[in-house]
């Protein structure tokens, strides 16, 4: 699991790094979303390192649960809204939810 969670912590470097270039060449809406990412992995990072601490990883796998239950209703509402740039970070946030999913799965061995 230590090898997942530097591999989400390199995941937010690269994209805050990103970010900054982006909002250097005066592309703020992309960088935005970069840091979005960015955030997604840094929150995964930081649970599941307490997870692992309270050796409750299975916990984590719950969390991930609930982050995409409470950012899927988010994305509703803003659909129900029609809050486009609203829409456009939810749909982001759970993009890289999905990747986050993936790695955990990956690492595993699923």
């Amino acid at each position: 699991m230590k090898e997942f969670i530097e591999s989400l912590k390199a995941e937010n470097a690269a994209l805050n790094k990103k970010a900054a270039a982006l909002r250097a060449e005066n592309k703020a809406d992309e960088a935005v979303f970069a840091t979005v990412r960015a955030n997604v992995y840094d929150i995964c990072a930081t649970v599941c390192g307490v997870k692992m601490k309270t050796g409750d990883i299975e916990g984590f796998g719950a969390m991930l649960d609930r982050f995409e239950g409470e950012w899927g209703a988010s994305l509703q509402a803003a659909e129900k809204q029609d809050n486009a740039k609203k829409i456009c970070v939810e749909q982001t946030k759970l993009e890289a939810l999905a990747d986050v999913r993936a790695r955990f799965a990956a690492a595993r061995g699923e």
